[in-house]
């Protein structure tokens, strides 16, 4: 069983491949998911935004308020690592867990969604790295569209990201999302053919 990270910047369209590999049958692994699931009320990641952040960042249904840790993490780059001290590192070692309960499996291959990939340097716990991206104010764009984000915010989230062109020159595979969703469809079949999974 071979191992995928697919990774992009926000409004690359990741989630368009990713969907677009669960609608073939591939088991997708979504690590923000995981994430959400950590932070919504009940999770086992409250009682540590609690402890280092205050009930401040905890809506009245006992989950993370999401907007007031954005607009906190992506002004003061030090939140933002003492966030994913009790997050993202948790995530990735449930990730590690996974891959050890799925590796006597018949499946070709296991995809995992991290949209961080490279920022946390677990590029290389997997057999390859697929990148996706578009154009930056493409990116902007659909991100404005989807979520009514300020346009001054999704540039903090943008730039606080590792650059698209580094993600580019490390990744095993690159698919391009600057067109259709047919188009994109397509990408996503040449990268499977590639490796054997069609």
């Amino acid at each position: 069983m071979i191992t995928i990270a697919v990774t992009g910047g926000i409004g690359s369209g990741k989630t368009q491949v990713t969907n677009y590999l669960m609608s073939k049958g591939f088991t997708v692994v979504d690590a923000d998911k995981m994430s959400r699931e950590m932070t919504s009320a009940g999770g086992k990641a409250i009682p540590y935004i609690m402890e280092h952040f205050g009930p401040s960042f905890i809506l009245e249904d006992g989950s993370l308020d999401r907007a007031a840790m954005r607009d906190l993490v992506f002004k003061h780059p030090d939140k933002k690592k003492l966030l994913e001290d009790g997050t993202t590192k948790v995530v990735l070692e449930d990730i590690e867990e996974i891959k050890k309960e799925r590796a006597a499996s018949n499946d070709k291959a296991l995809f995992f969604d991290i949209p961080l990939l490279f920022e946390t340097g677990s590029e290389n716990d997997y057999d390859a790295v697929w990148v996706v991206t578009a154009d930056y104010e493409l990116r902007k764009n659909r991100v404005m569209e989807r979520d009514g984000i300020d346009s001054s915010i999704i540039d903090l989230i943008m730039d606080s990201q590792e650059g698209e062109d580094k993600k580019v020159q490390l990744a095993d595979y690159v698919i391009y999302n600057n067109s259709s969703i047919d188009d994109l469809k397509k990408s996503v079949d040449e990268a499977l053919n590639s490796y054997g999974l069609q």
